[in-house]
């Protein structure tokens, strides 16, 4: 496992993991890193790696859906009670907890405006392989998920990692780790807070082609599972649009 996360850090420090998994879906990290509008997430992949653009984008996804939860919850307050009522304004102030549990009895807290961006950092902090390897499992579970991969593709796949500068084990782990993906639930019993489901569900939407049919029925059941709110998935695919 530890040379598997080894693997992780190397191909995220060089960029191989944002060529490879972003040429898989059609540029979608590659784009991400690149990006003229996204900047701060732009620099900070091509500093630290695709799996560091991904924390970002879930960071700016998670503010965008906090500060429209309070801006919701206020106007609400201003319709309930006068414009002059201390209750009101302090109600304004109060956002409501979002907590909810999937079927496997897992409950994720996603409230508004609680989640730190330095919880969002740790995710794909060098110091925490286990988050960087989650990602990118993910991505790959995503890339192979809507079908469109076939073994035409899945050979230009395993080409490109040929070509990449990694040592025999390292080439043999990924392969073994592309031949046979995540499953869903698999990945969703791995997911140990909210804050690394939505990285999850970013890292997903990155890695997987959003043309295709069952690339939104996976991702519909990702977000269901890891019990992400409606807003909070509008809010990554809107920053994901926008870079």
């Amino acid at each position: 496992m530890k040379e598997l996360q080894k693997l992780v850090g190397s191909l995220n420090k060089s960029g191989a993991l944002s060529g490879f998994l972003g040429g898989v879906a059609g540029g979608g990290l590659t784009s991400l890193a690149t990006s003229k509008k996204g900047k701060k997430v732009g620099k900070k992949a091509l500093k630290y790696g695709a799996l560091a653009a991904v924390g970002g984008l879930a960071w700016k996804a998670y503010q965008q859906y906090s500060q429209k939860s309070e801006t919701e919850q206020a106007g609400q307050v201003q319709r309930e009670y006068p414009p002059q009522s201390a209750q009101g304004a302090h109600s304004a102030k109060s956002v409501q907890d979002t907590h909810s549990t999937n079927n496997s009895g897992r409950t994720f807290d996603y409230t508004p405006a609680r989640m730190p961006e330095q919880a969002f950092t740790e995710v794909v902090d060098d110091n925490n392989e286990s988050g960087q390897l989650l990602l990118m499992r993910a991505m790959i579970a995503a890339a192979y998920a809507d079908g469109h991969i076939d073994e035409a593709e899945r050979q230009k796949i395993f080409a490109s990692v040929e070509n990449m500068e990694l040592t025999v084990t390292e080439k043999a782990m990924l392969f073994d780790e592309l031949r046979k993906p995540m499953t869903l639930s698999e990945l969703v019993n791995t997911v140990p807070d909210a804050q690394t489901g939505i990285e999850v569900y970013a890292a997903s939407v990155t890695a997987i082609d959003l043309q295709q049919a069952a690339s939104t029925h996976y991702l519909e059941a990702l977000a269901n599972q890891l019990c992400i709110p409606t807003e909070l998935v509008a809010s990554i695919h809107n920053q994901l649009e926008h870079q």
